[in-house]
């Protein structure tokens, strides 16, 4: 192990696991045991799909919250937050942002109330412990067709996930290193630009700094 992993990548698991996140060691060989089908997916669709039904209760006239979503909304949902329609960067980051805040509005049930619209949270933003919070290492990506033909694939550090969708990119550099906070930038910017659409946070000695593909 280096000094990248021990000074820094290290260290932070740790604190994160000392917070409740699950930590779960990446393979380069293996998409499943991240919870994804193939390396060319950077959701855990399994666990998303797990928690939108989770998360998205219905409350009923007595005060007992029951579950709602079929599959049908459920697939609606996970396409969306999958599949943003933008051009550019910036474009998709606010599409997220605006996504992982507000939800999506889906049609309701016919018993419930009148059938009116209802919004699917990705998200619980009262009740945090009812999310499921995952940091995972060497998070394998395959490139997108039309990017980087030099590169087939991108292996950040340290990718940070919320009910199964990736939020937060680290790369971790060599605090000994000549100027690890610029390598580690210039690296982030170029994942930025292949496959990753999140915040983006940069590990030096111990210090995160946070930046976003669109400042």
């Amino acid at each position: 192990m280096g000094p990248e992993y021990l000074q820094s990548e290290l260290p932070l698991i740790q604190q994160l696991q000392a917070q409740g996140w699950q930590y779960i060691e990446g393979c380069l060989d293996d998409a499943a045991v991240t919870g994804r089908d193939s390396f060319a997916e950077v959701l855990q669709s399994k666990v998303l799909r797990q928690q939108l039904v989770k998360i998205n209760l219905r409350t009923l006239d007595n005060g007992e919250q029951v579950k709602w979503l079929d599959e049908q909304r459920v697939n609606q949902a996970v396409s969306a937050i999958s599949r943003i329609a933008a051009s550019k960067l910036m474009e998709a980051n606010q599409k997220a942002s605006e996504l992982l805040t507000s939800g999506i509005v889906v049609d309701g049930l016919p018993d419930w109330d009148g059938g009116r619209a209802r919004s699917i949270h990705f998200i619980d933003w009262d009740t945090p412990e009812n999310n499921t919070f995952t940091v995972i290492n060497q998070f394998k990506v395959q490139c997108p067709p039309g990017h980087d033909s030099s590169k087939k694939h991108i292996i950040p550090d340290l990718v940070l996930l919320v009910n199964g969708i990736p939020l937060v990119v680290i790369e971790c550099k060599n605090p000994d290193s000549a100027e690890p906070m610029a390598a580690a930038i210039d690296q982030l910017r170029r994942y930025s630009n292949q496959r990753f659409a999140a915040g983006e946070v940069e590990d030096n000695e111990g210090h995160l700094r946070c930046l976003t593909p669109t400042s």
